[in-house]
């Protein structure tokens, strides 16, 4: 089965949506596949973020700030799911071929506030690494539940389960729980 495609949104694309595309991927989905970009991005990875991922053995490879248009080139990675991380993103107008896409509010606290200060940047992003580390792993974890394989099992021969809607409506779902369950 083809993985989901979620696209993870901030304004700058400089922290909060690369730290989730960077730990979203870290824990190798079988079914969601993920990247990140901004609707004004700044061009470069806030290096706060990028020393949290080292220090906690996450990837940075292939990390970059970008824009939202870098998708909607022909023969590119179309998202299915949007995941929006900070509230300028979630309230922006999406360009009208993102209109469509299931979107899902994240409103995360931005780390990279406390410029002044080392001590409480590196907090700042501590934290959002635990935050995001803690949806990502409720994810995870329905996923890899009992209860999700005997839902395949159930749904496997129906035409619904089938469908590719379906299935990012069930996604969709599970972002929303993470937020739910993890605060």
């Amino acid at each position: 089965m083809k993985p989901i495609r979620a696209l993870m949104l901030c304004t700058g694309n400089s922290a909060r949506s690369i730290m989730a595309e960077a730990i979203g991927n870290n824990y190798l989905f079988d079914y969601i596949q993920f990247k990140s970009a901004g609707s004004n991005p700044i061009g470069e990875i806030n290096p706060y973020c990028l020393l949290t991922l080292e220090k906690m053995s996450v990837s940075t490879n292939g990390l970059e700030s970008k824009s939202w248009n870098k998708f909607s080139e022909t023969n590119s990675w179309k998202p299915e799911i949007i995941v929006t991380l900070c509230s300028n993103a979630g309230s922006e107008p999406c360009p009208i071929w993102l209109e469509d896409i299931p979107k899902i509010k994240w409103d995360l606290e931005d780390p990279s506030i406390h410029k002044d200060s080392h001590l409480l940047s590196m907090k700042g992003f501590s934290d959002l690494f635990i935050i995001l580390s803690l949806r990502f792993n409720y994810i995870k974890d329905y996923l890899k539940s009992a209860e999700f394989e005997a839902f395949k099992i159930k749904n496997s021969q129906l035409e619904k389960f089938k469908k590719r809607e379906n299935r990012i409506d069930l996604i969709s779902n599970l972002f929303l729980e993470a937020v739910n369950n993890n605060e």
